[in-house]
């Protein structure tokens, strides 16, 4: 195996390792002595790959969106992109709520935000291209952070209040906003450009 694939593949273990400590335990009680014992390492190797436990945390958090937002194309796919979400926080609950009360709300928005903007900012500008209209740098930015803002938002809700009943219903309201709110806010736009 060369040595890319086992650095991965050690990543991968200490990842899987973290989230199943994190199904009994908060985060900030997790050691390092017992993510390298469950996956069979040193702490060197830990160290070689990762600064601390909240360095795995995002590094692990990072590879699951990335993972996802490959997986979509958030123009023409936007609502199984949207109800593949809704899945993951769903099937990942007992992780999410436990970083929420790890390291806050606020530090988990702040991770959202970066992965969901540039997706957003995409998505806005893709509809622009679709739609023929010429809209400024500046509007598409602040539309792509309002959106961003609002998913964010609404995703953290979900995950304080296990607020996922009706999952497809919620989702159906996320896709329905984002469609039309792109599409009619960009032409308005337009009009004072």
């Amino acid at each position: 195996m060369k040595h890319n694939e086992q650095s991965q593949q050690t990543k991968q273990e200490l990842s899987l390792a973290l989230k199943k400590l994190m199904e009994s335990k908060p985060i900030s009680r997790i050691t390092i002595r017992e993510l390298v014992e469950m996956c069979g390492v040193n702490r060197k190797t830990f160290y070689y790959h990762f600064e601390d436990i909240y360095d795995l945390l995002k590094w692990t958090l990072e590879q699951e969106a990335l993972s996802f937002f490959d997986q979509y194309d958030l123009v023409n796919d936007n609502s199984r992109a949207v109800e593949f979400v809704m899945d993951y926080i769903g099937d990942n609950l007992d992780m999410l709520q436990n970083i929420v009360r790890s390291i806050g709300r606020s530090e988990l928005g702040r991770f959202f935000f970066k992965d969901i903007y540039q997706p957003v900012y995409r998505l806005v500008s893709e509809v622009e291209k679709l739609r023929g209209l010429n809209v400024g740098e500046g509007y598409k930015a602040f539309l792509s952070k309002f959106l961003t803002e609002a998913i964010a938002g609404i995703l953290l809700d979900c995950i304080e209040r296990d607020a996922l009943d009706d999952r497809q219903r919620l989702s159906r309201y996320i896709t329905d906003t984002l469609t039309a709110s792109i599409a009619n806010s960009l032409e308005a736009a337009a009009k004072h450009e």
